[in-house]
């Protein structure tokens, strides 16, 4: 499906229209079941997912990238089914405290997802744009395998 990319002032925007009703979208970004099948860059071979669905709660997956193991931890600021997900992460060695809000929005029957990751430094920008495009390309993959 169609995918737009923008990144200005320190924010990504993505969106992306997937074939596929809107509540089943939004459970496979918080179903551990479902996360683990898609989540993270084209090299990421493994996920683990320890996510707690509520604002507060953990959104957390160690990602298994050619080997090494890459932690990225987050709080859920925003618990909104099926209409927006939205989570802070937290200040590593290499990456500030950062903010990503995913809405879900009805488009004659298809889910369109528009992912704001706020706070990326410009630095990191090319890799997080590359990371999140091939993550939402293996998401759509994902769907249509379960609804077939």
């Amino acid at each position: 499906m169609s995918m737009t990319t923008d990144y200005a002032d320190g924010a990504l925007t993505i969106s992306r229209l997937y074939d596929a009703p809107r509540e089943v979208v939004f459970e496979a970004w918080v179903e551990v079941a479902k996360v683990q099948q898609w989540w993270g860059c084209a090299d990421t071979t493994k996920v683990r997912s320890d996510i707690d669905r509520h604002v507060g709660g953990k959104y957390c997956h160690v990602m298994t990238i050619h080997g090494n193991n890459h932690n990225a931890a987050a709080t859920i600021t925003n618990y909104d089914p099926p209409n927006q997900l939205a989570y802070e992460t937290e200040a590593t060695d290499y990456s500030p405290k950062m903010s990503v809000v995913v809405s879900f929005t009805e488009e004659n029957g298809k889910t369109r997802v528009t992912l704001v990751h706020s706070g990326l430094p410009g630095e990191l920008s090319e890799i997080v744009t590359g990371g999140w495009s091939a993550g939402l390309g293996k998401l759509d993959d994902f769907l249509m395998r379960d609804a077939a």
